[in-house]
């Protein structure tokens, strides 16, 4: 039994071989998952303070009537999200398998598109630039997905 060894392109860990690029995919996956996920749970948990803050947020913006709708639909794909990169992780280092992770990145950048536009409507421009690190290494995560 192989312990840990490296290959060219690989790393063999207790007899399981990890191609390097399963391996960052699988920490993409990990911390955009940890991030939707949390962001996902957090506005479960604090529903009215945080539908107070969007809808105060988002008074004076094109968005004001639809700030129930909007919370419910970013929160349902960050959740999704997450959870799918958790899983898309594991799959794709013991099962060769990309689609959940896939689908999970997918879903992170529908939901960094949806935060993008509200922060950008409400004004809120610092708010704005940080979600553009996490929008790309979401694509970046995607890049590496595609080349497993």
């Amino acid at each position: 039994m192989t312990l840990l060894g490296f290959g060219e392109d690989s790393l063999i860990f207790f007899d399981y071989q990890f191609t390097f690029f399963e391996i960052i995919a699988s920490f993409i996956s990990i911390f955009l998952g940890i991030v939707m996920t949390q962001s996902g749970f957090d506005k479960i948990l604090n529903w009215e303070g945080e539908l107070n803050f969007i809808t105060e947020k988002f008074a004076k913006t094109p968005l004001a009537s639809t700030s129930t709708f909007g919370l419910i639909q970013v929160t349902i794909f960050e959740v999704l999200s997450g959870l799918l990169s958790f899983f898309g992780a594991f799959m794709v280092l013991f099962y060769d398998e990309v689609s959940y992770g896939i689908i999970g990145l997918i879903l992170a950048g529908i939901s960094l598109c949806i935060l993008m536009l509200g922060q950008r409507l409400s004004k809120d421009y610092e708010g704005a630039a940080v979600l553009v690190s996490y929008f790309l290494l979401n694509m970046f995560g995607l890049f590496i997905y595609a080349q497993i």
